[in-house]
C-alpha cells in the first residue's frame, strides 16, 4: 500500500507516492505520514513545499574560491559577523586573495591593526592564529584545485590547515551550489537522532562524514535535494523552540540507561516515561 504527497502552492502543486508508512526509507528510518513529526515522509513533504515556494534559485557566491575561503577562516566561533567582514574587506583592499607570495607576518600586520567596525575601531584577536592559516592556505588556493567540484573539492579542501569537514563542506556549497556534501549542525542532529537516523553518541564535530553518509542516503532515497531537507529542518527548529526543546525532551528522556545493579532498588520518582509522542498534527 502507497501514500500520496499532495502540495499545492501558489507557485504550483505536485502530488508524489511514497511507500506505506511502516516501510522503511533506509536501514532504521521509515517512511511515517507526511503528518507525523518527524517522519521521513514529513520532511519530504517540507522540502517540496520549500523547494516549490521559492521564487528564485539560491544564489552562489560572486567570489573567487581563495576569497571564500579566506573569509570562512576569518570568521567562526570567537568572531563576530562584523567583525570578520572588516578583516576580510581590508585583506581583500591588500590583494591578499590573488597575489601570491603573501607572507604569514604581512597577513599578521594587516589583522593586528584595529579594523574599522561601525565607525569604532575594534581589535582582531585571532591574528597571530588566523594569519598563519592564510599564510598556509592562500598559495595552494590561488595556484587552483584543478577540475575538483563538489565532495573532491571538499575533501581537498579538509586537507588545508583550518579547514574542517563542517568549514570545507560550507565552503563549496557556498561557492559552488553542489549538492554532494551536506551542511550538518545541531538542528539536523537532534532530528536524525530521533528519526533513528544517527546514533545517539554521534556529534557534528566528531563524526561528520558517517553522519552525512547517512543524511545523503536518506536524501538519495526520498528523492529531494539535500540543501532543500537541510532548509526546513532549520527553519522549523528555528522558527519553533518549543520543537527544539520537545526534541531535546525526547532524547533525553529515552536515553539508553546504564544496566542496574544486581540488588533490587525502589523506582525513583520522576522516573523518564517509556515512550513520548512524536505525532503531530495540521
Amino acid at each position: 500500500m502507497t501514500q500520496i504527497l499532495a502540495i499545492l502552492t501558489r507557485h504550483g502543486s505536485l502530488q508524489r507516492e511514497i511507500p506505506d508508512p511502516d516501510q522503511q526509507v533506509m536501514s532504521g528510518v521509515r517512511w511515517g505520514h507526511a503528518d507525523e513529526f518527524p517522519a521521513a515522509a514529513y520532511w519530504l513533504q517540507r522540502a517540496l513545499t520549500w523547494r516549490l515556494e521559492q521564487e528564485a534559485p539560491a544564489r552562489r557566491s560572486n567570489r573567487t574560491l581563495a576569497e571564500e575561503v579566506g573569509a570562512w577562516l576569518l570568521g567562526g566561533q570567537g568572531v563576530t559577523a562584523a567583525v570578520a567582514q572588516a578583516a576580510f574587506d581590508r585583506l581583500r583592499m591588500q590583494g591578499a586573495f590573488a597575489r601570491p607570495g603573501v607572507t604569514e607576518a604581512a597577513f599578521a600586520a594587516w589583522l593586528s591593526e584595529p579594523l574599522d567596525v561601525g565607525g569604532q575601531p575594534v581589535a582582531y584577536r585571532l591574528a597571530a592564529q588566523r594569519a598563519k592559516y592564510l599564510a598556509t592556505t592562500m598559495p595552494a588556493l590561488i595556484e587552483g584545485p584543478g577540475a575538483r567540484d563538489g565532495r573532491e573539492l571538499r575533501d581537498w579542501l579538509m586537507t588545508l590547515p583550518g579547514l574542517g569537514p563542517k568549514s570545507a563542506s560550507g565552503i563549496v556549497r557556498q561557492w559552488s551550489g553542489a549538492t554532494d556534501v551536506a551542511l550538518l549542525d545541531n538542528y539536523v542532529l537532534r532530528v536524525g537522532q530521533v528519526m533513528g537516523l544517527f546514533g545517539r553518541k554521534l556529534t557534528v564535530e566528531r563524526h561528520y562524514l558517517e553522519m552525512e553518509a547517512r543524511f545523503l542516503q536518506l536524501c538519495k532515497a526520498m528523492n529531494v535535494g539535500a540543501p532543500d531537507v537541510e532548509a526546513v529542518m532549520a527553519l522549523e527548529l528555528i522558527r519553533s523552540p518549543e520543537t527544539a526543546r520537545f526534541l531535546a525532551d525526547y532524547l533525553k528522556a529515552t536515553e539508553p540507561k546504564a544496566k542496574a545493579a544486581p540488588a533490587p532498588t525502589p523506582a525513583r520518582r520522576g522516573q523518564a516515561p517509556e515512550q513520548l509522542s512524536l505525532v503531530f498534527t495540521g
